[in-house]
């Protein structure tokens, strides 16, 4: 698949907006208009050919973006069905928030609030993610609603925190928090837990491959269970190049957590025991 690289020259310190990739990828200008366009760096307006380097054949459904840094918050963010960005180094906030189509790929570590507000689409990191990945908007009510994300490594704390569906997939380990005020959707791994799983949960489902050190008092045992609708989550998750691949594709037997009754909450909390 042909693309367009979209370099950084390195050229300011502050942090930068990159919601204006999106904006020409779906509503493609010319390219003098691309460079010409200006963007707030802190108090000044800086034109994007200052700041990047843009191919004359500029091409707006796939973006490759080359050296990248922790400074630049949007990554991806808003893309479309039909648009990819691939971003080769480490990104920084909101990477991939509000996708709702698109594919977006990460070669590299991502800081918070990674994939909030996401309603559909592909969003994959190669690296860690920060806090809150696939969480809200300072605000919102509600988080991810529909969708994959995939972290090949680990994810910080509040992971899938308000989320409403989708599913967030981390081969590594979660940090404290994670599900919680979870209203829908599947979050699972396959390393540690951190603290306080699924507290304030209402529904959805938690896939572990270990018991938590500390289950909340919210989450009741309800025995254990070969449920057969596992087979088709991991048919689902055997999709994607990742290690979760090595999951045998006819396990179904779990151990299950219910909860949190402190909100009357619906949830599960299942853990891999064949």
């Amino acid at each position: 698949m042909s693309h367009s690289t979209v370099t950084y020259k390195g050229a300011v310190e502050q942090r930068i907006d990159m919601r204006w990739l999106t904006e020409v990828m779906v509503a493609p200008i010319r390219n003098d208009d691309i460079n010409e366009r200006k963007l707030s760096i802190g108090n000044d307006q800086i034109e994007i050919g200052e700041l990047f380097e843009i191919p004359g054949n500029f091409s707006n459904s796939h973006v490759v973006l080359e050296n990248t840094t922790t400074k630049m918050d949007y990554v991806g963010a808003g893309l479309l069905g039909g648009f990819q960005v691939t971003a080769n180094g480490d990104v920084g906030h909101y990477a991939g928030a509000s996708l709702s189509g698109g594919n977006v790929k990460i070669n590299g570590n991502t800081q918070d609030f990674t994939a909030c507000g996401m309603s559909n689409g592909f969003l994959e990191v190669t690296g860690s993610v920060g806090d809150y990945i696939g969480s809200a908007y300072a605000g919102d009510k509600a988080g991810m609603s529909g969708g994959t994300v995939l972290v090949h490594k680990d994810a910080n704390n509040f992971t899938g925190d308000l989320m409403r569906r989708g599913t967030i997939m981390v081969v590594g380990n979660i940090g404290d928090y994670c599900g919680s005020r979870m209203i829908a959707g599947t979050i699972t791994n396959l390393g540690t837990i951190g603290k306080q799983v699924g507290v304030g949960m209402r529904r959805g489902t938690i896939l572990l491959p270990h018991k938590p050190k500390d289950v909340i008092t919210g989450f009741h045992d309800c025995g254990r269970h070969s449920l057969g609708y596992l087979t088709l989550l991991l048919h689902e998750l055997r999709r994607y190049e990742s290690t979760f691949q090595s999951l045998h594709p006819m396990r179904r037997r779990v151990q299950r957590y219910q909860g949190d009754a402190a909100v009357s909450g619906q949830g599960e909390m299942l853990i891999w025991i064949g």
